[in-house]
């Protein structure tokens, strides 16, 4: 009710004064996308609200703003609660930023960080400062989507995501050297405390890292100072208290699956401990009780994962250990004034070696395993299969009594497709993608494909996008294109070709498309379940609609009204004010989009 009552009044206010200060910058194509949080409104506070900007000023966390600005909350329609999950509430436009360089702790962590990636630059090759950098700080800016595409096929894009895994690292290197030195217990784990927020500071806040650094904090202050903790009992305090300062994180896919990987380690070490298992049956076991405890939840997010990632972690767990640790200490090393930088360079071609063969390894298995690899949430049928390969080992492993095994191999899989099936009932999802130099739809709905092309699509491109939807052939295709259509290329496709060569409205399924063909104008607006998705080409005119998703390219009219703008390849130096603009988000790769039949309501 509070949270609401600020939206209602930040909206209906034409303008207002902000104070403000820059949680976290990204760059996003043409502009820069930060996160606010807002501190006051018109000289009056406000708590607990953040709000995107997308601006082409230069702004660094830390960075305090004042601004005359303008509030635009997300509508009901969209996928709102992703961002409310991560207390984001809206955003907002502003011009002529005032900025006072940061002096608190955020902006004292950023200096940090900026000067270990500096470090980092010059102590390691250029072809592994991009996954150092991202494994052990925490930036994936520099990031390949390539190279995270191969992690995703091995199972170990978790190792480019700092959270619990990378945590646990630093906790045992600062405890190996703690233990060296002759101080109290309690002290000892002072300083461990110490440490773990520096490392939460120095990584950035992000949601991911302050889950995983309290929850360690946690469970380090309960054995100071509580004369008895447990581990589930710390989860609980841990998920509570997230809850109640934003009780919309519960919708945040990465906290569900951090939870669920963590609970699932529980198990796995007390089970490893009372069967007196060796280290590489335990990793293989902790990454299976990871892997079949956050199954059902990647059916629900509708995430790939592949079935050799448990053997694949047990393989790589001491190479990733070996990054992340010497990845992040290196640069921190590299601080130590005379010798640390000359020391840390002896060191880091040790990084270097391990990170190409890391690199050498994912594009060995991505091409010779990538049969492995499957969409959870394409097929219900994959999802049980999936489920039930994992908890057949689980059950061996666990359980002694036949009983307990055929429970445990029935339960997971039964609880992954009734995931699956509750959050895939009534969705047809679009998947947008650039085909060439403009945007194309695959609708997919009751196991059945349909394409709306709007020209004549790259068949490179289009072979990639087929197999990574997992689609041989099409239903229906219909194309509106400016230029003669390869009808023989599509005919290999599909058996159902519709050309869009007048002006009017043509079915696909149950999507009703519209098509307006003038003088080499084209206009192609998809109309699904009631959620409206423009194109046009030329100066076609779309002014008159209220869309929902716009996309646009180099030619594009400026007074399109819709809730969410993408750009794509090309859009030239007059278009990049419009992406500022319009708070555009770049096409660069295949956006999907659920949406529910019986509402409306879509997520991207």
């Amino acid at each position: 009710y509070n949270l609401n009552n600020k939206i209602e009044h930040l909206k209906s206010k034409e303008t207002f004064d902000l104070t403000g200060v820059v949680t976290k910058s990204e760059n996003v194509g043409y502009t820069n996308r930060y996160d606010i949080k807002i501190l006051a409104v018109d000289d009056t506070k406000i708590n607990g609200f953040k709000a995107q900007l997308y601006s082409d000023e230069q702004l660094k966390p830390g960075d305090s703003i004042k601004s005359s600005a303008k509030f635009k909350s997300f509508t009901p329609k969209s996928n709102y609660l992703s961002f409310y999950s991560d207390s984001i509430f809206g955003r907002i436009e502003s011009k002529n930023i005032e900025v006072v360089p940061g002096s608190n702790i955020t902006a004292f962590f950023f200096q940090i960080r900026t000067k270990l990636i500096g470090n980092s630059r010059k102590i390691f090759d250029y072809k592994a400062v991009p996954v150092a950098v991202a494994m052990g700080l925490g930036d994936k800016t520099i990031l390949d989507p390539s190279i995270v595409n191969a992690f995703s096929f091995t199972g170990l894009s978790h190792a480019l995501v700092v959270s619990g895994l990378h945590v646990g690292f630093i906790v045992a290197v600062f405890n190996a050297l703690l233990y060296l030195i002759p101080v109290n217990k309690k002290l000892k784990n002072i300083v461990l405390l110490i440490a773990v927020f520096s490392f939460m500071g120095i990584i950035g806040f992000t949601p991911s890292i302050i889950r995983a650094g309290v929850l360690v904090i946690a469970l380090t202050v309960g054995k100071t100072f509580i004369l008895e903790t447990d581990n589930y009992t710390t989860l609980a305090i841990v998920i509570i208290l997230t809850l109640f300062f934003n009780p919309f994180s519960a919708h945040s896919g990465s906290l569900l699956l951090s939870y669920a990987a963590y609970f699932g380690v529980i198990q796995a070490v007390e089970i490893a401990t009372k069967e007196s298992l060796n280290k590489l049956l335990t990793i293989f076991l902790l990454s299976s009780f990871a892997v079949i405890y956050t199954t059902p939840i990647l059916a629900l997010l509708g995430m790939e994962i592949t079935f050799l990632s448990p053997f694949f972690n047990v393989l790589m767990t001491y190479v990733v250990m070996a990054i992340c640790v010497l990845s992040f200490f290196l640069p921190v090393l590299g601080c130590v004034p005379a010798i640390g930088m000359s020391v840390a360079a002896v060191i880091a071609p040790i990084n270097n070696i391990l990170i190409s063969f890391l690199l050498w390894f994912t594009e060995f298995a991505k091409e010779y395993f990538a049969f492995a690899m499957i969409s959870v949430s394409a097929d219900a049928t994959k999802v049980f299969i999936f489920s039930a390969v994992i908890s057949i080992f689980i059950a061996f492993i666990q359980f002694t009594d036949n009983k307990k095994r055929i429970i445990c191999i029935l339960i997971v899989p039964i609880m992954a497709v009734l995931c699956y099936n509750f959050m895939n009932r009534d969705v047809v999802t679009v998947s947008a993608f650039d085909g060439s130099s403009n945007p194309s739809y695959v609708i997919t709905e009751n196991d059945k494909h349909y394409l709306i092309a709007t020209e004549n699509i790259n068949s490179g491109r289009f072979e990639a996008v087929k197999q990574q939807l997992a689609i041989e052939k099409f239903d229906e295709i219909i194309i509106c294109a400016k230029v003669k259509p390869d009808t023989d290329f599509y005919f290999n496709h599909t058996e159902n070709l519709k050309i869009a060569d007048k002006t009017g409205e043509y079915i696909v399924g149950d999507v009703t498309v519209y098509c307006n063909i003038k003088n080499r104008q084209i206009q192609c607006v998809a109309d699904v379940y009631g959620t409206t998705i423009g194109f046009n080409h030329n100066k076609a005119d779309l002014s008159d609609l209220g869309l929902d998703f716009y996309f646009f390219g180099a030619d594009t009219p400026r007074n399109v009204d819709a809730d969410n703008y993408f750009y794509f390849y090309p859009v030239n130096k007059k278009n990049v004010d419009l992406v500022t603009e319009k708070q555009a988000v770049e096409l660069y790769d295949i956006i999907e989009i659920k949406i529910r039949k019986t509402n409306g309501e879509y997520s991207i």
